[in-house]
């Protein structure tokens, strides 16, 4: 029997390649016609982008005129919200419109986790960047800015004061979140010694897997060409305590089945939560998760959304931990970087999707993982 999947993606190649390779599903496409060539011999339809949810609505009822869908696969973090409405428009099971919204929006997302009683740093919406000196003065400052949709660290900032706000406001420091036109995130900025991620399969509402890792330089102090992390060992009293934190923010979000990642500042009053998507994470997260646990995130993020049940490894886990580091591309680069003992792959920009070269290593601990990571980066200084 063909199952009917309504797809909403951009670029994504990942998702793309998984539901190809598989004879008994049909794929229906909503895109931006600058990603036309990427869906050749598939139904389409097109809309400006997603954040217009009548163009969305439109073209969802376009692709499926006729017949019915039976999954609605949101394979970017633009298009969680949109699918959500899509899935509530045409009574598809999956996150509706309220749970994409709480997975999605950082407001409504900080809502619910705050009045769950689950660690969020106190948080406010403002309807431009003139309102958030007086967002700020109910959380505190100095606080972080932000779009209330948005991916990764883009157009995110620390402020220190209404005085730092004004002069980098008039200065145009902040063009690029103003030009979301968006309302803006302010938050409280949260004081923490080390910032990490737990990534996640949830299948029909239960988290099947997990796994805690580390920034080791967190996000928003390092270039994304030189992003970095580890996974940590799992049975440490902080690693179960995110864990369990883990599997309480899916329980609140009401999250019935995708791959998630949740940021994780520690504080000396334990993990306060940063923010969480419902999509494998970027910048070789994945492939490290391959790495370790011999489970492709991106494949368990499409067998879940198909409501079929979770990978069973081949293989038991790398009794190691395993790193990740993103490095810039220049000639010889990656040669050197692949000859540094315990490194076990150093992917091309073609290969990993990012841009970058990507390498993945093993060490027997977290300080290891750290000494090697920085002898890898230290490659990428120039005369090095």
């Amino acid at each position: 029997m063909t199952r009917q999947v309504l797809l909403l993606n951009s670029d994504k190649p990942e998702v793309n390649d998984i539901l190809a390779r598989r004879p008994d599903v049909r794929v229906r496409v909503i895109t931006r016609k600058v990603y036309a060539d990427l869906y050749h011999g598939l139904d389409v339809a097109y809309v400006d982008g997603f954040d217009d949810l009548t163009q969305v609505e439109r073209a969802a009822y376009e692709l499926t005129a006729g017949g019915p869908v039976d999954h609605v696969i949101a394979a970017t973090e633009k298009s969680v919200v949109p699918a959500g409405l899509v899935r509530s428009l045409l009574g598809v099971p999956g996150l509706g419109f309220d749970q994409s919204l709480w997975a999605a929006h950082k407001r409504a997302m900080k809502d619910r986790l705050r009045d769950a009683g689950l660690p969020v740093t106190p948080h406010a919406q403002a309807a431009s960047l003139d309102e958030v000196e007086r967002a700020a003065g109910a959380t505190g400052w100095p606080v972080v800015v932000k779009p209330v949709f948005g991916a990764a660290a883009k157009a995110t900032y620390r402020v220190e004061s209404p005085a730092d706000l004004a002069a980098r406001h008039r200065a145009g420091e902040f063009a690029d979140l103003a030009a979301r036109r968006l309302p803006v995130q302010v938050e409280r900025l949260v004081r923490f010694s080390d910032e990490y991620h737990c990534d996640g399969v949830v299948h029909r509402g239960e988290v099947a897997r997990a796994a805690v890792s580390r920034y080791l330089v967190s996000p928003m102090r390092i270039p994304k060409d030189l992003n970095s992390g580890c996974l940590i060992d799992q049975s440490t009293p902080f690693a179960r305590a995110v864990l369990d934190l883990h599997r309480r923010v899916v329980a609140v979000l009401g999250l019935t089945a995708g791959v998630t990642h949740l940021e994780v500042f520690r504080t000396d009053d334990g993990p306060v939560i940063g923010e969480v998507a419902v999509r494998p994470g970027g910048l070789g997260i994945s492939r490290s998760w391959w790495h370790a646990f011999g489970v492709d995130l991106w494949e368990e993020f499409v067998r879940v959304s198909l409501d079929e049940d979770p990978t069973r490894p081949d293989r038991p886990a790398r009794e190691e931990i395993v790193g990740r580091t993103q490095l810039p591309v220049f000639p010889g680069l990656r040669e050197r970087a692949a000859a540094l003992p315990g490194v076990i792959e150093v992917r091309t920009p073609e290969e990993s999707g990012t841009g970058y070269l990507e390498a993945h290593y093993t060490a027997p601990d977290e300080t290891a993982a750290a000494e090697l990571n920085t002898r890898l980066q230290a490659l990428a200084v120039p005369g090095a």
